[in-house]
């Protein structure tokens, strides 16, 4: 194992810092697009005949209900399409999965290990018991950043295919 100077150590938790803010940033901008396009979609259901009373409820849900909406919608118009209705599911868990991930990430704090390449989030008070903390390297937080960006690509591919 190398022996790391103090010098050394300082340099790669500021690099570390740098670049898992910069992932973490962009995360930012994908959820609100994904967020976004999901209160569009929902505003637009019923080929938008609601628009303007859906505009004010939509306008006030969080994401959590708006996702619960969009499966109330979903199960509503497709639930005698087995194949359909999965492709919904899927997306909705992968969607719920995301959110509560972005709530950490937010919601967190954030540390580094610059010997073993990792950035830490951590959950919950020092004090108690419940604290739990997540290890990331840059690559998996890229994979998240990408998954993010995924979900959106497969919500338009919904909408397009099966609008609700």
């Amino acid at each position: 194992m190398k022996s790391w100077t103090g010098a050394e150590i300082e340099a790669e938790r500021q690099g570390l810092e740098h670049a898992s803010g910069g992932i973490l940033g962009r995360m930012l901008f994908e959820f609100s697009r994904l967020e976004m396009a999901l209160g569009l979609f929902l505003v637009w259901s019923g080929e938008g005949r609601q628009l303007e009373k859906l505009t004010k409820l939509i306008g006030e849900y969080t994401f959590h209900r708006k996702l619960d909406f969009l499966q109330e919608l979903s199960d509503g118009k497709y639930s005698a399409n087995a194949e359909v209705h999965e492709q919904y599911c899927q997306w909705l868990s992968d969607a719920h999965k995301m959110r509560l991930m972005r709530n950490e990430f937010v919601h967190g704090r954030w540390g580094t290990d610059p010997i073993n390449q990792q950035v830490i989030n951590v959950v919950g008070l020092p004090t108690s018991a419940d604290q739990r903390q997540v290890r990331y390297t840059l690559t998996e937080l890229k994979h998240v950043l990408e998954e993010m960006s995924q979900l959106q690509i497969r919500l338009r591919a919904l909408r397009d295919k099966w609008p609700v």
